[in-house]
């Protein structure tokens, strides 16, 4: 743990070197997931050649590696420097909610540099973030997440007691964060076409807007240049709700990731294996009664 956080007070011009090395180690040398990489960018683009598919495949891995350090650069990073590199417009459409005392559901993607993304709202957000996040199984690097994710003002919870804090957490006026493009369980998913595929998404994030009326809030991140983003905040949804229009919430949040994902594909997390569940035959996509 002192050998990482002495590591992430190096400079950015240092982490960046070593950002490369590291792509040269994954990407030609270990060959990191890029099966996975390559066969999910040809199914999302099929029109496009293999040779197409491999050059994006490079520009996601040299994101990759670069998000690696930036992440842990977390760990040390003034809130200044923070600002300085990620510019944030909209905050005003959060901000309007929770200065009113009112919670919100915020959802987002694995898009550009994800870790960034809620510590960096929470900076300048009128109320606390609460994270909702899958524990890591190993111990040691679960310590260092929860170290970079609680910086500022940042209250983490485990997916699995999401629905205790719900309730013991009613009260308190909060941004409900979750990073929602991520692999469902397909029993009890709903499932819909993104990126040219057949996929199983969560509905959490749309259950607890529509069973607390809550509104919805997309935050979208984009890469200025190498170091330096850009964050939108955008109202998804607003309350009142029927429960019969909850996939409509989910369906929106889908499309607006997909919109902000096809114009940046390389921003995308290609890495991890989203599509490795299918669709039963016997399997009710209507998530309203779950």
């Amino acid at each position: 743990m002192l050998f990482l956080r002495l590591l992430a007070k190096l400079p950015f011009p240092v982490l960046y070197f070593i950002s490369d090395t590291l792509f040269i180690v994954i990407f030609y040398m270990a060959s990191y997931r890029r099966k996975v990489v390559f066969e999910n960018l040809s199914r999302a683009f099929p029109d496009r050649t293999p040779q197409q598919i491999k050059q994006l495949s490079r520009k996601f891995y040299r994101n990759l590696t670069d998000i690696i350090v930036e992440t842990l650069k977390l760990l040390s990073i003034t809130p200044e420097e923070l600002r300085r590199r990620v510019a944030i417009k909209n905050l005003a459409v959060l901000n309007h909610f929770l200065s009113r005392e009112q919670t919100v559901v915020v959802m987002t993607s694995h898009q550009c540099n994800w870790e960034w993304i809620l510590v960096r709202c929470a900076l300048d957000m009128t109320a606390i973030a609460d994270g909702i996040y899958k524990p890591l199984t190993n111990p040691f690097f679960e310590k260092i997440m929860r170290s970079i994710r609680t910086r500022f003002n940042t209250h983490l919870v485990p997916a699995q007691q999401l629905p205790r804090s719900l309730v013991s957490r009613k009260n308190i006026p909060r941004a409900i964060a979750l990073v929602a493009d991520q692999i469902a369980a397909p029993e009890s998913a709903y499932w819909t076409d993104f990126l040219n595929q057949d996929t199983a998404f969560f509905a959490g994030g749309a259950k607890i807007a529509v069973s607390q009326q809550l509104p919805i809030v997309f935050v979208e991140m984009k890469r200025i240049s190498r170091g330096f983003y850009e964050i939108n905040l955008s109202l998804l949804a607003e309350p009142p709700y029927q429960a019969s229009k909850m996939t409509g919430l989910i369906e929106k949040y889908v499309r607006t990731a997909e919109k902000s994902i096809l114009q940046n594909p390389a921003d995308w997390l290609w890495s991890h294996r989203r599509w490795k569940h299918s669709r039963k035959t016997t399997l009710v996509t209507d998530v309203t009664q779950s």
